[in-house]
């Protein structure tokens, strides 16, 4: 290669380069301040990726934040409503209490001793749930993408406010009624054509949309019905909810919710 080749390409890869941060700087721009504030360069990164290839066109507000992620608000490149759920990569913990869920996953089998790249396979790990359960009919929220440790998904809720969780609202007795029948349906749908059982269930985990209809997220602790722990989770997740209505109001026969679920309603 002669010298003015050589210096041709330095000068090609010094434009390439110059061009792709202004595209970079333009991009944050359309970043809710919060986010700049709170994660790591290679999640921002992230994020950037995904406004520079028009799969987001701009991220906004927090919707809702826990300890182990943030979700905000935000518009997909078609320009409709979206959730970019983000988790956190500085949760130490995370890893160690996160195995029991990915160790018998046939989906995983190479689980990553590295922290940051296990909280990719999580989110990956959620997107995959989510699809599988979507696909078989069970009222999630549509996943669109999952890159790294972001993962994009339908919003639930309007112009920016997410519906309320189930333990946030109150209900007549009949509406109680049907919000219990609703969510034995949904359970034994994820059970019997999801095959899968939600490992941290509650009511925590439901969202009341319009017309009282349910939907079921965080799936990233989700398993087969097969795992050793399915039929554990299950129960636990039985009782939590069953100790939920009765205190709302409504008897509820734990038992009786089981046989339900895996007869499928």
């Amino acid at each position: 290669m002669s010298q003015w080749d050589k210096a041709e390409r330095k000068l090609s890869l010094k434009e390439y380069r110059k061009d792709r941060e202004q595209r970079y700087l333009v991009k944050r721009s359309e970043l809710d301040e919060s986010l700049e504030e709170v994660f790591d360069g290679q999640t921002l990164m992230t994020v950037y990726d995904m406004l520079n290839t028009g799969r987001l066109r701009k991220v906004m507000g927090v919707v809702s934040t826990g300890k182990e992620s943030r979700i905000y608000h935000g518009v997909d490149g078609s320009g409709l409503e979206v959730a970019v759920k983000i988790y956190l990569v500085s949760t130490a913990e995370f890893r160690r209490n996160r195995l029991q869920y990915v160790v018998n996953d046939p989906r995983f089998k190479k689980i990553p001793r590295n922290f940051r790249r296990f909280i990719y396979l999580w989110s990956e790990r959620e997107y995959a749930n989510l699809t599988q359960a979507f696909n078989a009919g069970v009222p999630v929220p549509k996943p669109l993408f999952q890159q790294n440790n972001v993962l994009v998904m339908e919003f639930l809720g309007e112009n920016g406010v997410r519906y309320p969780l189930l333990h946030e609202e109150k209900f007549e007795p009949d509406e109680l009624e049907t919000i219990f029948n609703q969510v034995v349906e949904i359970l034994a749908k994820l059970y019997n054509d999801g095959g899968m059982v939600h490992g941290d269930l509650s009511q925590y985990n439901i969202m009341v949309g319009k017309g009282l209809k349910l939907y079921l997220i965080d799936l990233a602790q989700a398993v087969a019905k097969d795992h050793p722990m399915a039929e554990t989770f299950l129960t636990h997740g039985v009782s939590v909810l069953s100790s939920f209505f009765t205190k709302a109001g409504l008897r509820v026969d734990g038992e009786e919710m089981l046989k339900k679920i895996r007869r499928g309603g």
